[in-house]
C-alpha cells in the first residue's frame, strides 16, 4: 500500500518532469494530476491499492532516467 507521501513525492517528480521535458509536458501534468488525486483520495480514507501498476513502472523508469540526468 502507498502512502500520502509518496503519492505527494510522485506528484512533485511528475511536475518536475513536465519542466525538464517540455516535449512530454502535458503526459507528465496528467500524471501529476493523478497522483494528486490519489492522495487526496487516500487523505479521505479512500483505498489506495487501486493504483495501475502500468502508470507506476512508467514512472519508476522515468525517474531513474531523471536521476541518472541529475547525477
Amino acid at each position: 500500500m502507498t502512502d500520502q507521501s509518496e503519492l505527494n513525492s510522485r506528484a512533485a517528480l511528475c511536475r518536475k518532469l513536465a519542466q525538464r521535458e517540455p516535449a512530454n509536458r502535458t503526459f507528465w501534468m496528467a500524471e501529476a494530476e493523478n497522483w494528486s488525486r490519489l492522495s487526496k483520495e487516500t487523505l479521505q480514507g479512500e483505498d489506495s491499492a487501486r493504483i495501475d501498476s502500468g502508470i507506476l513502472a512508467r514512472l519508476r523508469v522515468q525517474s531513474s532516467k531523471f536521476l541518472l540526468i541529475m547525477a
